[in-house]
């Protein structure tokens, strides 16, 4: 490495942490064609742990302005740091219909498509709706229908999603990363609860049972159980 080469510290796919980069080459463009101007440097970035390589883009325009009208830079890298990039999680007894909308979701909010992503979640929670037999003449309705399923904090809490996905659908207006991060915290809780537990804990019954151990439908007193079924015993 040359004393005239430039370093930076860049999260690395790879080594799956920041480290340090060195710029092995550049090249700087201007274009003004078909609209507004804009300008930048590409960088070829090596991580100095793994040697992998980052094309980092570094750019401004016309338009980008700050409060001083003075010019400021973004910089994006390709491929798309995987820190930033949130994993679907595997929902094995989600109807088709549903799981391809999640997975939309997923793909929306890792592009950082807020506006999508928000009226998506929206059509999930009517969707989960329906496939339940929640009936209503609106979202609102649905959301109070699904106290059959769920606590009624929990329904309480979901007519958010109502919100969120109104402004996003009547009056475009995306929500912040943060809403969408919370919001996508609390769908796949709530998928998980009504299509995943039940599933699993048969599993982890079946695996027990498989290896010798005394099933739960035979011998162990169940929650619903406890409720019904008080003890008799002084």
């Amino acid at each position: 490495m040359t004393a005239e080469q430039e370093m930076q510290w860049i999260y690395c796919n790879h080594c799956r942490t920041k480290t340090r980069h060195v710029c092995v080459g550049s090249k700087d463009y201007h274009s003004e064609e078909d609209g507004p101007g804009e300008w930048g440097t590409y960088r070829l970035w090596t991580c100095a742990g793994c040697d992998t390589c980052t094309m980092g883009d570094n750019y401004s325009a016309d338009y980008m302005r700050d409060q001083e009208d003075e010019e400021y830079y973004e910089s994006v890298f390709h491929p798309k740091r995987a820190h930033s990039v949130r994993s679907e999680k595997h929902f094995i007894q989600l109807p088709h219909k549903l799981k391809s909308l999640y997975k939309e979701i997923i793909t929306s909010h890792n592009e950082s498509l807020n506006l999508l992503c928000a009226a998506g979640l929206r059509a999930l929670i009517e969707g989960a709706c329906a496939d339940k037999g929640i009936a209503g003449r609106n979202l609102e309705e649905k959301i109070e229908g699904m106290k059959k399923l769920l606590p009624e904090n929990i329904v309480k809490n979901l007519h958010s999603f109502r919100f969120i996905g109104n402004r996003a659908v009547h009056e475009l207006e995306p929500p912040s990363n943060l809403e969408v991060t919370l919001a996508l915290n609390v769908i796949e809780d709530i998928l998980n609860f009504l299509y995943e537990l039940d599933y699993k804990a048969k599993m982890l019954d079946d695996v027990r049972s498989a290896r010798g151990g005394s099933s739960s439908s035979s011998g162990t007193k169940t929650v619903a159980d406890a409720q019904s079924k008080p003890d008799n015993n002084p």
